[in-house]
């Protein structure tokens, strides 16, 4: 789904831009895994948002985790424009999206979501 076609060059912007606003932080691997999508394009769009300096990161051991940069001039028009885009998206999308379950569930646990 490529909601914001014409204000982003790509829709895998526009997945990153939605995954790191509702989620705050994430991997470029964790990012294309979600979406089930090449994690070349992922990379190479990360690179491109982070020179444009609307994304910051930073290593973690040898991973770089990305997050919105608070610095960023246009910041709250975005969070507005993403906010408005969310409301487009299919409700099991965003609901995966705000699950945050960092920790690995103990073994042999069901998984059950309340």
């Amino acid at each position: 789904m490529f909601v914001l076609r014409g204000i982003l060059r790509a829709e895998s912007q526009e997945k990153i831009l939605i995954y790191l606003y509702l989620r705050e932080k994430g991997y470029g691997k964790t990012i294309a895994e979600f979406y089930g999508v090449s994690q070349n394009a992922i990379q190479k769009q990360l690179a491109r948002m982070e020179q444009d300096s609307l994304l910051v990161s930073g290593l973690i051991g040898k991973v770089r985790q990305y997050q919105l940069n608070p610095q960023y001039a246009f910041m709250e028009p975005l969070k507005t424009l993403l906010k408005s885009a969310i409301d487009v998206y299919p409700p099991a999308i965003i609901k995966e999206l705000l699950i945050r379950r960092m920790r690995p569930r103990k073994a042999g646990k069901p998984t059950i979501r309340v």
